[in-house]
């Protein structure tokens, strides 16, 4: 712009000082020769002075051209015009994710009719509707069970997945819920591990019950997660996984194909045994059909924490277990500060826990058994009784951008909120 400016004069003489006095002509190739043989020294001078005024214009469009060329062309005009076309990177752990929202209140909420519930908050799990199930039931939608201050929570509350008003999903006054903890979805029914009610229930996709599954190795359903499939050969057409909070159990059960409508057969196997941490173990479970450790990988593997030696232990090839076996340790130690959630990395199979000792939020690469990153999602100070414990929750997705997106449940301010770029 300063060149432009300092030879604007030029270009104005030429522009209007000759075209007044009529030298433009000299453009013009016929009477250029006429001129140029009658001109007096004077008009000699002022063609002269339009000549230079020319050449001076062209001087300009050519510097001017050389400059634009010599921008378009530099490495840092080129470097940011490359930035500027391509997309922002995708982030991928939670070391580039800096924004917490609260999605909504677990204590305020409304009921089936639109009308303000009476519920016994306290957040602690997260479950994501993988399709849309129902017309109540949209593929996004976000489900939080409501423990209760005395673990005698009733309700497990549906939010819409960005922002909207949360509703009661449950029927409370007929589906047995008491004391929720962990959720799974299979088959179009979410599974419940009904921690106070002592079984796991079945729900249909518009929140009422489909079935109570009951049984004598059950002592307080605490985790839960869905593993294979089917089994043909063993009529067997669903299998999930939960824990006991309050022996330390891990259990898998089976589900068989019921025959001629009549309510659902299944069988409990107990697969693993962890210390208890005090006087109980909150287990939770994820389950992988393959993950790669080291320079292995395994198949069928159920992922467990364990909150008493602050460990991410692993059960290969869990659908087939017959009895008790010893866990693999995939993690151990710090900065694991009893764990009281987990779920998967969505976009690269890492282990996403969140502490109840410290309230941070914590990445492990499974497959080295290494820490990818380390963040405080609530401020708050736990002290030695446990008091100000915030994190129980945890889930994660895709975004629209292919960013990372976590949910979790705040237990100190009963909300669920999501950790975004």
């Amino acid at each position: 712009m300063k060149l432009q400016n300092m030879w604007q004069p030029y270009v104005h003489v030429f522009n209007f000082s000759m075209l007044r006095r009529g030298e433009v002509s000299m453009l013009l190739p016929g009477k250029a020769n006429e001129q140029c043989g009658t001109a007096s020294s004077k008009s000699f001078s002022t063609s002269h002075n339009g000549r230079l005024g020319i050449f001076m214009t062209i001087i300009i469009l050519v510097c001017a051209l050389g400059f634009f060329a010599f921008q378009q062309l530099s490495p840092s005009h080129a470097a940011y015009m490359q930035h500027k076309q391509q997309p922002a990177v995708a982030i991928t752990t939670i070391n580039g994710l800096k924004h917490i929202m609260q999605i909504g209140s677990t204590a305020n909420v409304l009921d089936f009719a639109g009308k303000k519930a009476m519920v016994d908050p306290n957040p602690y799990k997260v479950a994501i509707t993988p399709v849309n199930l129902s017309p109540t039931l949209k593929a996004g939608d976000v489900l939080v069970s409501n423990i209760g201050n005395e673990d005698k929570g009733t309700t497990i509350i549906k939010f819409p997945p960005d922002a909207g008003k949360e509703r009661v999903f449950n029927m409370p006054a007929v589906n047995g819920v008491s004391g929720p903890s962990a959720m799974a979805f299979d088959g179009g029914k979410l599974l419940i591990a009904n921690s106070t009610g002592n079984n796991v229930l079945m729900l249909n996709a518009n929140g009422s019950i489909f079935q109570t599954l009951k049984s004598p190795l059950f002592n307080g359903p605490w985790g839960i997660t869905v593993g294979q499939a089917k089994d043909k050969d063993n009529d067997k057409i669903a299998t999930f996984f939960t824990s006991n909070k309050f022996d330390g159990k891990i259990m898998r059960v089976d589900i068989m194909d019921p025959k001629h409508g009549k309510p659902v057969r299944f069988q409990v196997t107990q697969i693993g045994q962890f210390a208890l941490r005090g006087k109980i173990s909150k287990i939770e479970l994820c389950w992988l059909p393959e993950l790669k450790v080291g320079s292995k990988k395994w198949k069928d593997v159920l992922l467990a924490i364990d909150p008493s030696n602050n460990r991410i232990a692993a059960y290969p090839h869990s659908n087939n277990l017959k009895s008790v076996v010893k866990s693999q340790t995939l993690f151990k130690g710090t900065p694991l500060n009893n764990p009281g959630g987990m779920t998967i990395n969505p976009l690269n199979g890492d282990a996403l826990v969140v502490n109840l000792n410290d309230n941070n939020l914590v990445e492990i690469n499974l497959q080295k058994g290494s820490v990818v990153g380390v963040k405080q999602i609530d401020p708050a100070v736990v002290d030695a009784q446990g008091n100000n414990s915030a994190l129980f929750g945890v889930a994660a997705v895709k975004d629209r951008q292919g960013n990372l997106k976590i949910y979790f449940t705040n237990d100190n301010t009963n909300s669920l909120n999501v950790l975004t770029r």
